[in-house]
């Protein structure tokens, strides 16, 4: 695969993690990223390589895409209630 179609790729799936993630800010989505990555590989998120990253990205995804559908609405419960008014905001 050619780099700017890995880039492209990536940032495909930046975008999907921001789609299930939207309170989370660009910069957070990163940094929880380069931590995963930092994990994975014992390497600041300056060191990890390009599929290392990725690698990062998508446990991340796959994490979040596996919340997504365990996750049920709660009930009538306090957050619902909360999201209920932000939404009608």
């Amino acid at each position: 695969m050619k780099t700017n179609e890995w880039t492209d790729d990536v940032v495909a799936r930046l975008a999907e993690v921001r789609e299930r993630c939207p309170e989370m800010r660009f910069g957070q989505i990163l940094a929880t990223v380069g931590l995963l990555g930092e994990d994975e590989t014992g390497h600041s998120l300056w060191d990890i390589e390009d599929t290392e990253f990725a690698a990062a990205l998508e446990r991340f995804a796959a994490d979040l895409a596996r919340r997504g559908s365990d996750a049920a609405e709660p009930a009538d419960g306090p957050e619902r209630r909360m999201r209920s008014n932000v939404m009608v905001r």
